[in-house]
């Protein structure tokens, strides 16, 4: 009962959230001040009352690069990005800090009546100590388009509180990502969200599919990672497959790898040809003797720049659940073909894992996860991105709790959908003989054979630092 009731509660207060008063429009969230006068190159000068002290203690302690780096160690990566500034001792430091402070973070907002008694606030595991490579952020259908009152959200993205109402996922990349453009947001029927056990946000877990009467967003933020880059194409029609997707890669081939790949497709587009989702396999073509990890799944929607969170802005305002022109969004992590230096070199790997549809008994689904963590590297950093079917019933739960028991020190963030894309690797023997009569059988009748699947679970593990356990060959 008391479960329905908070359902119940959750669903009055995100109807009340996304009602928009003409008077007090959502608005897209400027940069801030601070921010905005270091980027323009202007001089911006604050209100403020001078603290009297000894000049030439504090000289001594500003040029001190111990203190320095001790005191600059504790600002967020939008602090560093300016003290970088001030002089090459600072710069120096914040250079340091960055390769010491690699650890991800999770974050959720949830509007779960437990959770905005005192207003709406961004839970965040960690502080966010290095500039991002990556912020990826996944939200449920009711997350997705929720706005509320400047005055209602916790830290207020407006100084002084505006009048106004904010899209949440607009409040989020201002206060994670911004002023780097590295936000993919993902809308999908359902998420899946679980923290490590001591963290700030282990109380937002999510263990069971969440409703979608209850506003939830949930995500990562991956730090910068030293000769690893981070791109999302996004296509927004056939055309585009050739003219952008194509054209990207054979670029970045002259130079990079893939180590791994996120894939959100659009329903519509799988929907109108399954077959077309084989261009994916252009990246095996590029580097047939380098493996990479691929994990996607079929979504609602992908917001990733500012056209596109300006478009789901006037679709809010206009009371209409707008949908961006993406059709499929994905997200490339590269390396270098040839370091430089050995200097900055960082060990970085990502690694896939497809629980298909004949995995269906806990035993299987233990098995085939253990057996993937004996293969894989172990990394002192290390995230997953978990995309499942909706079809697998109450698979979910035991499906992350294996995960976690081999993984314990891994943070784990995805969504459901209605298929999955998926490599394996490290590859998988094949699957034992079934019998005709079984119901659930792998997508295998057209060229998207070993691409994708049906009633499957796909594991995207990434892993960065050091190599903490010994792993077989991959």
């Amino acid at each position: 009962m008391a479960e329905d009731l908070e359902v119940s509660s959750s669903l009055n207060v995100s109807d009340e959230l996304e009602t928009v008063d003409e008077s007090n429009k959502c608005v897209k969230l400027d940069l801030p001040v601070h921010i905005a006068a270091f980027l323009k190159r202007q001089e911006f000068n604050r209100g403020f009352q001078q603290i009297i002290c000894d000049q030439s203690l504090l000289e001594n302690v500003a040029t001190n690069y111990v203190i320095v780096k001790r005191i600059l160690s504790f600002l967020q990566w939008q602090d560093k990005l300016l003290c970088k500034n001030v002089c090459s001792m600072w710069r120096s430091a914040v250079h340091t800090l960055q390769k010491e402070q690699m650890g991800p973070s999770d974050f959720a907002i949830s509007l779960r009546l437990s959770h905005i008694k005192n207003g709406i606030k961004l839970m965040q595991a960690d502080c966010f100590y290095t500039e991002p490579l990556v912020v990826l952020a996944f939200a449920n259908m009711a997350g997705f388009s929720v706005t509320s009152k400047c005055e209602t959200l916790i830290p207020c993205p407006c100084d002084p509180a505006c009048d106004k109402d904010h899209y949440l996922l607009d409040v989020l990349k201002n206060l994670v990502a911004v002023p780097k453009s590295c936000m993919l947001a993902v809308k999908a029927c359902y998420t899946s969200y679980m923290p490590l056990q001591h963290s700030l946000t282990y109380q937002y877990r999510v263990t069971k599919k969440f409703g979608r009467s209850s506003a939830f967003i949930g995500g990562l933020y991956i730090p910068l990672i030293p000769n690893v880059e981070f791109q999302v194409i996004n296509i927004k029609s056939l055309a585009d497959i050739p003219r952008t997707f194509i054209k990207t890669i054979d670029k970045m081939a002259e130079t990079r790898y893939v180590k791994g790949a996120l894939v959100f497709v659009n329903e519509s587009f799988i929907l109108h040809s399954v077959e077309d989702i084989v261009f994916l396999n252009y990246l095996k073509d590029v580097q047939p003797d380098v493996p990479y990890a691929l994990g996607g799944c079929l979504v609602e929607d992908t917001v990733s720049d500012s056209e596109d969170m300006n478009f789901m802005i006037e679709g809010v305002n206009a009371g209409k659940e707008l949908m961006s022109e993406n059709i499929v969004s994905i997200c490339l992590f590269t390396v270098p073909k040839v370091m430089d230096s050995q200097t900055d070199v960082c060990n970085f790997d990502v690694f896939s894992l497809i629980l298909e549809s004949h995995d269906w008994s806990k035993a299987k689904v233990q098995a085939a996860i253990n057996e993937f963590a004996r293969k894989v590297p172990h990394f002192t950093h290390s995230v997953v991105i978990k995309m499942s079917c909706v079809g697998r019933d109450n698979k979910h739960d035991y499906e992350q709790e294996f995960f976690r028991a081999a993984f314990p020190n891994t943070r784990l963030v995805g969504c459901y959908g209605n298929g999955e894309l998926g490599i394996n690797r490290p590859e998988r023997p094949p699957p034992e003989p079934r019998s005709s009569n079984v119901k659930r059988q792998r997508a295998d009748s057209g060229p998207q054979y070993g691409l994708m699947y049906s009633y499957s679970t796909v594991f995207v593990y990434i892993g960065w630092g050091n190599i903490v356990t010994p792993a077989e060959a991959t």
